[in-house]
């Protein structure tokens, strides 16, 4: 009933009365009183006053009710090892589209090349479950649609200068802010569905993260909610995945991207490659430069950007 609530405020600018919200929802308004006292000491912004209830601001723990129509798609759960794991259980066991497993910490947290991805309380970490109609080749250009969109939520909620990095960080400045990391399961010709992990450094410290990282309340000055970015990434990217675009994705992260014209070194599990990167292929694969001239497609690994010279 909570998220049924939070629907109809979500819904309009204006206050809502209590006895609009009982006669909708077929509840009392004494209901409707109880429930709003419970949202609000979950951390919502409610207004309260003679024409009604209006929301202000939701709350920063990513509880389901608080996605409304969206809350029987979202496990939430205080600790998990990983949620990239919770994912993959549900997955295999037939879970909806666009279904999202988020955590207040990860005790196991990863990133690419089997890293360990840092995930202190106050970030936010979700993985969310996708079953695209694409052809297992096309599969990297979600990690790079997901960049994309989680970096335009960030200017958009924060007015943070979010930009890409290959394959799927975002930055702010020269501080990584967001990763990414995706697994797929597939036949020769068809996706079953992919697992689609995010990390994003919000409200948690950011001291002593190698390479350099930065968090929204480190930029801002302020705490941010974290259940406020996970809604503003889901509305971006469910409606960017309904009429995915691989062409347009590709241009879309050449346009966005700080990785393209810069000095690069990539590690692909027991090699590196160095040069500039100067292009990206159209399945997202990092065409890099060497030093003798040739050039080299990369299809996955870990990317550095090299300091210029002074």
């Amino acid at each position: 009933m909570k998220a049924a609530i939070l629907d109809l405020l979500k819904r309009t600018d204006a206050p809502l009365s209590g006895q609009a919200i009982s006669a909708r929802l077929g509840i009392s308004r004494v209901a409707v009183w109880k429930h709003i006292c419970r949202m609000r000491e979950a951390g919502l912004d409610i207004q309260s006053g003679p024409k009604g209830y209006r929301l202000v601001s939701l709350a920063d723990t990513p509880l389901p009710w608080i996605f409304g129509g969206r809350s029987a798609r979202v496990h939430h759960y205080p600790e998990l090892r990983s949620t990239m794991d919770k994912a993959q259980e549900l997955a295999r066991s037939g879970c909806p589209d666009f279904s999202v497993v988020v955590t207040d910490q990860q005790t196991l947290g990863r990133g690419r090349l089997q890293r360990n991805w840092q995930s202190q309380s106050g970030g936010l970490y979700f993985t969310m479950i996708l079953r695209p109609r694409l052809a297992p080749s096309e599969g990297p250009l979600i990690n790079l649609a997901a960049a994309l969109d989680m970096a335009a939520t960030l200017r958009d909620t924060f007015g943070i200068e979010a930009r890409v990095k290959w394959p799927n960080d975002v930055l702010a400045g020269e501080g990584k802010i967001a990763g990414i990391l995706s697994q797929m399961a597939a036949e020769a010709d068809r996706v079953h569905y992919i697992c689609l992990g995010i990390g994003v450094n919000i409200n948690n410290s950011t001291t002593g993260i190698t390479p350099p990282a930065v968090s929204v309340a480190e930029l801002i000055g302020r705490a941010g909610s974290r259940a406020v970015v996970l809604s503003g990434f889901w509305d971006r990217f469910e409606h960017r995945m309904k009429t995915l675009s691989p062409s347009a994705v590709v241009a879309e992260w050449k346009a966005g991207a700080i990785t393209l014209g810069r000095q690069v070194k990539v590690q692909i599990l027991n090699e590196t490659i160095e040069g500039q990167a100067v292009d990206m292929d159209d399945q997202g694969g990092l065409i890099v430069v060497l030093p003798d001239g040739t050039r080299r497609t990369v299809v996955y690994g870990d990317c550095f950007h090299v300091a210029k010279d002074t």
